[in-house]
């Protein structure tokens, strides 16, 4: 107003006539419309540019919206460069509004110059029509920015629709971002508005009519920066699919086939190295040594990295050829995608095995070399293998039981290992048969009957005791010589235990005849005693063949005593025999001690019982002959003579 005074008084004192009065009317009212049109354009553009940016930024939101988190990084950098730009801009556009208002001031100052009269009245109604069209044209900006404002209120209530799952924090960050773009804003602003001084009041509405449009739209474009930069901050998940990366080969042999899977990590890595963000934990050491592990290869190596399976009919190993199996991954999916902002869209992929090499199927008992040692029932069997079942290519044979075996039993022999894909794997052989029963056969066996044994055996047997008894009766001297012995039969005991030490032992029973003759004393006569000898461990050597270790023998620790009855000095002349003066001393000393532990079967029988078991039975026939004789004449006697 002090300025506008001061072109009072400056008016007055130049007094113009009313002619010129009238021109500078004229030119100030052709002044003022031209402001107001200018102010019309100013108002159309500032309305248009305020949709254009309006619908510039529904396309950046959608956009924004469609696209990934690093897009929206760069949206906000190249916001932030807009920003910076525009500010040189602004200013620009405040000094060339500075220079118009100085170019109108210097007009305004030639009319005044030329007007006289009437100036005064000229200058109030030129400031009255200023103040109004001033007025208007910040009425119409105010709307312009109300439309401009219901525009971004749209973008911004469908931005929150958006974000609402996102979270508190993510809003809170987005609104500390607002908080801080407003802030620079205004410091932008006050140092447009700095610049922005003009000299006179009129000048200055002038001024600040272009300075509120350019206001608007800075402001409409830091309402969409802000915008862009909550959008940006939303957490998208990272959609991430690891089944692009996986390939899936197949080796070794048809139903013995493994898979073999590979992930690209090169390729995996190169996709999602700058998108995938790990949430941090709160836990400050856990943060600190993942602060500089990126978060893709942090979760390929601790948590994808061989955390895949293979399914389908058989099992990895076991795989054959045509059948389908499919690799599913075996991570907690929901655990991931809340920890490392990703959204897995992997479903896990089938494939179809093939290339698997035909098995070579081989006889492997055709290997096998055994062969029973020992003595049943206490038998062992020993064997190896050869060829292809010799241990080198994996395969060996297991024999069970292999001891204490006897004739007759049942040996399983089997193929190791029980499963063998590893081995198949590597050779691509396999057993045709994985086992095979056997018979214990051929083992010699202790005797437990004794028919086994042959008459020609128990004729040697009867030899070697004789060829004993005439050895120790050599030795009697001239007065004893041998007559003969008579074989009576034997003793066969059988252990009753499979750990004794003698499985068995043959007596053969001999009745020894001897003849004693003492010249001086006029003595000579017949005598007998009886002998044994202990034949152990007879064996059966299979196909009927008996053996015994005929040399072997033990004689019982027992003498026969026979008392000739001649007298010689205070006694009588007696002879003393190893062997027994009785069956019952013999038998008692050989078989009844031994019946603890043993069984026997025996075929020993006394001849002089047998003569005198003989005698009696002949008596008895010949009594009961006499008598019969007697009863049939007594009744030819009757019938002879009636009564």
């Amino acid at each position: 107003m002090e300025q506008q005074d001061e072109q009072k008084e400056k008016l007055q004192q130049e007094g113009d006539s009313g002619d010129a009065g009238s021109t500078a009317s004229d030119n100030l009212q052709a002044a003022a419309e031209a402001v107001e049109e200018k102010l019309e354009e100013g108002k159309e553009e500032l309305k248009n540019q305020a949709e254009n940016l309006a619908t510039e930024a529904q396309g950046k939101v959608e956009q924004l919206a469609e696209g990934v988190q690093d897009q929206a990084e760069n949206l906000v950098s190249e916001a932030q460069d807009k920003l910076n730009e525009l500010a040189p801009e602004a200013e620009k556009q405040a000094e060339a509004a500075e220079s118009k208002a100085e170019a109108a001031e210097s007009k305004a100052e030639e009319a005044v110059q030329e007007a006289q009269a009437h100036a005064e009245e000229a200058a109030e109604k030129v400031q009255d029509k200023a103040t109004e069209l001033a007025k208007e044209a910040e009425a119409k900006a105010e709307e312009a920015a109300q439309e401009a404002g219901a525009k971004a209120e749209e973008v911004v209530a469908k931005a929150e629709t958006v974000a609402a799952a996102a979270g508190a924090a993510v809003a809170e960050k987005a609104s500390e971002l607002k908080e801080k773009a407003e802030t620079e804003t205004d410091k932008k602003i006050k140092e447009i508005k700095a610049k922005k001084q003009v000299k006179d009041n009129a000048n200055a509405e002038n001024a600040g009519k272009n300075n509120s449009a350019l206001f608007v739209g800075v402001a409409v474009v830091l309402i969409l920066l802000v915008l862009a930069s909550f959008f940006a901050l939303l957490p998208r998940k990272t959609k991430v699919n690891l089944d692009k990366y996986v390939t899936v080969s197949f080796d070794g042999y048809d139903g013995y086939g493994k898979a073999l899977v590979k992930f690209d990590k090169d390729a995996y890595l190169k996709d999602y190295k700058k998108k995938i963000k790990l949430k941090k934990s709160g836990n400050f050491l856990q943060d600190s040594l993942t602060k500089n592990y990126g978060a893709a290869e942090l979760l390929y190596d601790f948590y994808v990295d061989g955390n895949w399976k293979i399914e389908g009919d058989s099992s990895d190993g076991k795989l054959k050829n045509g059948e389908t199996v499919k690799l599913s991954w075996g991570f907690n999916q929901e655990e991931l995608e809340e920890q490392f902002k990703v959204k897995f869209s992997s479903k896990g992929t089938e494939f179809k095995v093939e290339g698997l090499k035909d098995v070579q199927l081989f006889d492997a008992f055709k290997d096998f070399d055994y062969k029973f040692t020992g003595i049943s029932p206490e038998g062992a069997v020993e064997w190896k293998g050869t060829g292809d079942m010799d241990g080198s290519k994996g395969y060996y044979f297991t024999v069970e039981p292999s001891m204490d075996l006897k004739n007759g039993d049942k040996v399983k022999v089997k193929i190791e290992p029980a499963n063998p894909e590893s081995v198949i794997q590597k050779y691509g052989i396999a057993p045709k048969e994985t086992e095979k029963e056997i018979t214990v056969e051929g083992l010699p066996s202790y005797v437990e009957k004794a028919d086994a044994i042959s008459d020609s055996l128990l004729q040697d047997m009867q030899k070697e005791i004789t060829d004993k008894i005439q050895s120790q009766l050599a030795s009697q001297g001239e007065e004893v010589s041998f007559v003969g012995a008579e074989y009576l039969g034997y003793y066969f005991l059988t252990s009753k235990s499979a750990n004794a030490f003698e499985h068995n032992i043959m007596f053969p029973v001999m009745k020894v005849n001897v003849q004693i003759n003492i010249p001086d004393k006029s003595y000579n006569a017949q005598h007998s005693y009886y002998f044994t000898g202990a034949f152990t461990n007879l064996m059966d050597e299979g196909s009927g063949k008996v053996t015994v270790d005929l040399n072997d023998m033990d004689i019982p620790y027992h003498y026969a005593t026979i008392d000739t009855g001649v007298v010689a000095w205070f006694s009588t002349v007696k002879f003393n025999f190893s062997g027994f003066e009785d069956l019952n001393s013999l038998r008692n000393q050989c078989v009844s001690q031994k019946l603890d532990k043993y069984t026997v079967e025996e075929t020993v029988k006394d001849p002089a019982a047998q003569s005198t078991e003989s005698g009696a039975e002949n008596k008895e026939e010949s009594s009961s002959a006499n008598e019969e004789k007697e009863s049939s004449s007594a009744a030819e006697s009757s019938a002879a003579n009636p009564s």
